[in-house]
């Protein structure tokens, strides 16, 4: 009965760790593509298009 208690926490915290990469990942991504975005603004067509 022990084991499978513990074998449950290992498996939430595996999940956790996961879910906690995953949230690192995506937020990184996001800063990252803020910074493309603000660096590029206003870098396109500097002549206007007859």
């Amino acid at each position: 009965m022990t084991y499978l208690i513990k074998a449950r926490k290992i498996v939430f915290y595996q999940m956790a760790e996961a879910g906690m990469a995953a949230f690192g990942a995506t937020a990184g991504v996001a800063i990252a593509l803020a910074i493309v975005c603000f660096a590029l603004r206003g870098k396109g067509h500097p002549e206007p298009l007859d």
